[in-house]
């Protein structure tokens, strides 16, 4: 089987590439033209690299040529400057560009595996919790409405072109050193910030009506040169929750939707074992790194946890690395490919 993966120097993609390359797998690695993060794969023996834009339909045609698996893993996260119908070119029809690629050109496709996001499921305001694969779809941004175009587009080709697919929705992924700095000061300073965003953000809906929570907590939190632990809690003195995913896990759930017989035509949510409670994660850092923790009360419950019974049921999926692991082995260092380089 020769497997071409997309955004394959990324986070998520540069791991699932060591890991197919030690199972024996043929792997194909493509990555943008001049892609800062390729020397991540200098580590990686025995792989073909390959550069194609996604919107570049001739290059992509190449790459796909012949392949009979694809995990499409490549998108453009935060828009930025990008005019909005670059964006969804690049995110939503790449998808597009693939599937008519795979069409003419890998009439043996075995499997296209799509990543997804848990932001189709408007992460700002949840549209259930935990968020099942079933839970109402209400992208909220631009990432999260192209992300969500891109599983109609597959959705649509699949049953016309009969293309075995399925479409995996990841949780908030972090690799074990970028663990380390959550539930602190600077993170949950990073997090409130998105309010100045407006409806640019992705939760836009946690601070509609509510725009001031920095500056509660910039008002409640002391010692803010050491970067201490915050928990936030609710009005109702709930602790705000995040359903975080380490990185090996997602790298797991890939690896099974790539393979399982069971994931064939199927969406399952991949996430770590647990959401963690803004409370446990300050608790674990400020122990870790021995430093205060402080909770503050805000005018809002937040809750982005999700349900992966089914890939559990359905594939065995197996998540290991809660939040005190990943901080744990992000401390001490794994054999993870790091985020950034």
């Amino acid at each position: 089987m020769s497997v071409l993966i997309t955004g394959a120097s990324g986070r998520v993609g540069a791991n699932v590439v060591r890991r197919l390359v030690e199972a024996g797998r043929q792997v194909v690695a493509m990555v943008p033209p001049n892609d800062p993060l390729r020397s991540k794969l200098d580590s990686v023996a025995d792989i073909e690299i390959v550069e194609a834009d996604l919107t570049d339909q001739e290059a992509i045609n190449s790459a796909v040529k012949g392949r009979t698996a694809i995990v499409h893993l490549a998108a453009q996260l935060n828009r930025n400057e990008t005019p909005v119908d670059k964006f969804f070119d690049i995110n939503a029809f790449g998808t597009l560009r693939l599937l008519e690629a795979v069409v003419r050109h890998a009439p043996d496709l075995e499997r296209f595996v799509l990543a997804s996001t848990d932001g189709t499921y408007r992460p700002g305001a949840p549209t259930a919790r935990p968020l099942a694969e079933t839970s109402p779809l209400a992208p909220a941004d631009y990432y999260g409405s192209s992300k969500l175009l891109g599983e109609v587009i597959l959705q649509r080709w699949a049953d016309q072109y009969d293309i075995p697919h399925t479409v995996v929705r990841f949780g908030t992924i972090l690799s074990p050193e970028e663990a380390v700095s959550r539930f602190r000061y600077e993170y949950v300073r990073g997090v409130l910030s998105r309010a100045a965003l407006g409806r640019e953000s992705n939760i836009w809906h946690l601070f509609h009506g509510h725009p001031d929570m920095l500056e509660i907590v910039e008002a409640a939190v002391p010692d803010k040169e050491i970067n201490p632990a915050v928990a936030l809690r609710g009005p109702d003195g709930t602790p705000w929750t995040l359903h975080l995913a380490d990185v090996r896990d997602i790298v797991q759930g890939v690896l099974l939707a790539l393979d399982h017989p069971a994931a064939l035509g199927e969406t399952f949510n991949i996430a770590g074992p647990h959401p963690t409670g803004f409370d446990e994660g300050a608790a674990i850092v400020a122990k870790a790194f021995d430093v205060p923790s402080y909770t503050v009360d805000v005018p809002v419950d937040w809750h982005l946890d999700m349900d992966v019974s089914k890939a559990q049921r359905l594939l065995g999926f197996a998540p290991e690395f809660d939040f005190a692991r990943m901080v744990a082995d992000g401390l001490k260092g794994t054999s993870v490919i790091p985020a950034r380089v």
